[in-house]
C-alpha cells in the first residue's frame, strides 16, 4: 500500500473552551492517518488515529470539520 504526504489542517467543531485541530498526515486507499490536537485549560493532548475517507467527507459536509490555512491555527502544526 502506498501512502502520500497530505498536509491539510482542519478545525474540529467542539464544545466551548476546547480548541481541537485535525491534521492529515498521510492518505491511503482506505482513508487517512491523522493527528488530533486538543487544547483546554492550558493543557494539550495529541493522538494519532486512522479515519476513513467517507467519515472525513461526511464531517466536511455537516460542518463538523472546517479546513483552515495552516498558519492560522495557533500552534497546531507540531
Amino acid at each position: 500500500m502506498t501512502t502520500t504526504a497530505h498536509p491539510r489542517l482542519f478545525r474540529v467543531k467542539t464544545v466551548s473552551g476546547v480548541e481541537t485541530h485535525m491534521r492529515i498526515l498521510h492518505d491511503t486507499a482506505d482513508g487517512y492517518q491523522i493527528l488530533i490536537t486538543s487544547r483546554t485549560d492550558g493543557r494539550e493532548r495529541t493522538s494519532e488515529e486512522f479515519i476513513s475517507r467517507e467519515l472525513v467527507e461526511s464531517c466536511l459536509r455537516t460542518g463538523y470539520l472546517t479546513e483552515v490555512a495552516q498558519n492560522s491555527a495557533i500552534g497546531a502544526a507540531r
